[in-house]
């Protein structure tokens, strides 16, 4: 079984190049693999899906030049693939994706190194115990790379004030927390997309990454409640670590773009009238002008219909429903 590593970039030079290199040395002799390195630098303005822009370095990256002249003939695991058609890192992995051989993918950021034996020993458990695991598996990840302490995600379902249940106000979310030590993988409610493992039948169901995600934020929302409300599980493989260091990018965002993503998050996980409850919710707590709000919300139905109806079908239970069971 091939596995197929998606490292989306942009201004991330020269860690970029530690990471594949990391990544390969792990595989090389024990996997059939291949490392997808996707190039999303966009220019000194990438523009979003709603018309703002985003500013970035006026000079090229330099990881453009030193992946691509050694990819494929210098090092055959590596394909270098370009994508400039907006900042976004998950249409950058939507890309990878089309570019991908392999039946299991492992999507990490450009800028971690795995712990020795983490990346090959959680593959071979995914593959082992597929059917058992059904759904996604995660290694915790340290914030910065010399950091030892391990991090994981915990679901977040009260606002600041802790005086609304909030996915009644269509608001889901996640923080990080502490990593719990086991001796074998167990479940959480939801987990980072750096360093996430899944099978290619399950990013079909999912319909692959929103074509419409801008650069930050709704991803994970995408991926972890989605996941849930179709009856999948998340998995943390607690015998490995993936060091992530985090850092500025070169690169910021548009508040109207994040709103937009977790706005098509919530679409897609939640339907038309949970985010509805979220445009609300959000006006009600002062994040917003209510009339952007609602633009934004029609926005996101008119573009993403056509997923939602994907994804409904497939649903086994309501987001709400999903929360209470945690909970």
């Amino acid at each position: 079984m091939k596995l197929s590593v998606i490292v989306p970039f942009c201004n991330e030079y020269p860690q970029v190049m530690f990471t594949l290199q990391n990544i390969a040395q792990e595989l090389r002799d024990r996997v059939d693999f291949e490392i997808i390195a996707v190039d999303n630098y966009c220019g000194e303005e990438a523009t979003t899906a709603m018309g703002h822009t985003i500013k970035q370095d006026e000079k090229p990256d330099k990881s453009t030049a030193a992946i691509s002249c050694t990819a494929g003939r210098h090092n055959p695991w590596l394909k270098y693939v370009k994508y400039n058609e907006k900042l976004s890192h998950w249409n950058a992995k939507r890309v990878g994706v089309e570019h991908a051989e392999g039946e299991v993918f492992w999507f990490t950021d450009a800028h971690v190194m795995v712990s020795r034996d983490g990346l090959y020993d959680m593959f071979r458990y995914y593959v082992d115990n597929y059917d058992k695991i059904n759904g996604t598996i995660h290694m915790p990840l340290t914030y910065k790379i010399l950091e030892s302490t391990r991090l994981i995600y915990k679901l977040v379902t009260k606002n600041a004030e802790r005086k609304l249940f909030t996915p009644d106000y269509g608001w889901v979310d996640y923080s990080f927390t502490r990593f719990r030590v086991e001796e074998e993988p167990y479940e959480v409610p939801c987990m980072s997309c750096c360093g996430v493992m899944m099978s290619r039948g399950i990013y079909d169901q999912l319909g692959g990454w929103p074509v419409e995600l801008g650069i930050y934020s709704g991803g994970e929302h995408f991926l972890n409640f989605t996941l849930a409300t179709m009856g999948f599980k998340k998995w943390i493989y607690p015998k490995t670590v993936l060091y992530h260091h985090g850092e500025g990018r070169g690169y910021s965002w548009e508040y109207d773009d994040y709103v937009r993503n977790r706005m098509i998050a919530s679409y897609l996980y939640g339907g038309s009238e949970f985010v509805h409850k979220f445009e609300k919710y959000l006006a009600m707590i002062g994040k917003g002008k209510p009339e952007a709000l609602k633009q934004i919300r029609e926005n996101v139905i008119l573009t993403c219909n056509n997923h939602r109806e994907f994804i409904k079908p497939q649903q086994t239970i309501s987001i709400h429903d999903w929360v209470k069971k945690w909970l």
